[in-house]
């Protein structure tokens, strides 16, 4: 008789897209499908982490729809020295409120959370040790957290190195990968600048009154974005191709990709972000329930 697969499931990196982890996990629960193993890298490894250890969905929905612009606020809150913007203690605080002190070795299924090795730029998988300590490495993006020491380890994000893990859910056991992958396409980032020959022009005194000049369309793409939105670009584009190439290298069995709306979820609004979740992991229900039934 064949053995039973063992079902992994990867949760990917991508910040507040991470609540389709939550609509994910929803409709596997309906269906009865419990995985054996599960790998998280960033927000993908406190989801994954809290459904390992128990926490509930419900108790992990709860956790992110209390989220408000005051909580984000106060997380950020600036620290010294600076090796981050903020220290990551307000993050630490509601990881524990959903893991507690559990360690990871303790949880009743194999589980791996993924950081970046800051030193040698490798992925570093942690499979034992306070799990609260290890998705706080994991979730710590860089410049934004202090990165965290474990194990003789400098961490930061794992999304940087590692975004959707599939390789490290099959050498934990898993024979099927069921992963999800929740990183912001580069061309959905909506870019938003002054045009530049207008803006020239302003500057240098040339237009007069309220009067403006007419730009052809050649001229209306050609704009200066915020440093801000180029460093976000620029990561995004980044991470996407890291992702899109691990993929590749270790495709799992299946992919899911939700679909977000044009108002993507944020940190104080994850409403959308859950049911893109849900309505994702039902059209790959056919797939899923497959790899279940061989």
């Amino acid at each position: 008789m064949p053995e039973k697969e063992r079902i992994g499931l990867v949760l990917g990196s991508g910040g507040a897209r991470g609540s389709a982890h939550v609509g994910v996990l929803k409709v596997l629960e309906e269906n009865g499908i419990s995985p054996d193993v599960i790998a998280g890298t960033s927000m993908g490894a406190e989801v994954g982490g809290a459904y390992a250890a128990g926490a509930g969905l419900d108790k992990i929905e709860e956790v992110w729809r209390s989220t408000n612009f005051a909580k984000v606020f106060k997380t950020l809150f600036p620290t010294v020295p600076w090796a981050g913007w903020s220290s990551g203690r307000e993050v630490v605080r509601t990881i524990r409120t959903l893991v507690g002190d559990r360690t990871i070795e303790s949880l009743p299924i194999p589980y791996a959370a993924l950081a970046t090795d800051l030193e040698t730029g490798l992925p570093f998988a942690m499979t034992h040790g306070s799990l609260a300590d290890a998705i706080r490495a994991s979730v710590s993006v860089p410049g934004l957290f202090v990165p965290v020491w474990i194990d003789g380890h400098l961490l930061i994000d794992g999304g940087v190195s590692n975004p959707a893990p599939v390789d490290v859910a099959r050498s934990l056991g898993a024979t099927k990968v069921i992963a999800v992958d929740v990183l912001v396409q580069p061309e959905e980032v909506k870019l938003s600048g002054i045009p530049a020959s207008e803006y020239g022009e302003r500057i240098l005194g040339i237009i007069k009154g309220m009067e403006s000049t007419r730009l052809n369309q050649e001229d209306r793409r050609r704009f200066y974005p915020n440093v801000f939105s180029v460093l976000f670009q620029m990561s995004t584009v980044f991470q996407k191709r890291v992702s899109n190439l691990l993929l590749q290298l270790n495709p799992p069995d299946v992919l899911i990709q939700p679909v977000f709306s044009p108002d993507p979820p944020s940190y104080s609004d994850v409403k959308h972000g859950i049911e893109a979740g849900e309505e994702a992991a039902r059209r790959a229900l056919p797939e899923i329930l497959a790899l279940v039934d061989r």
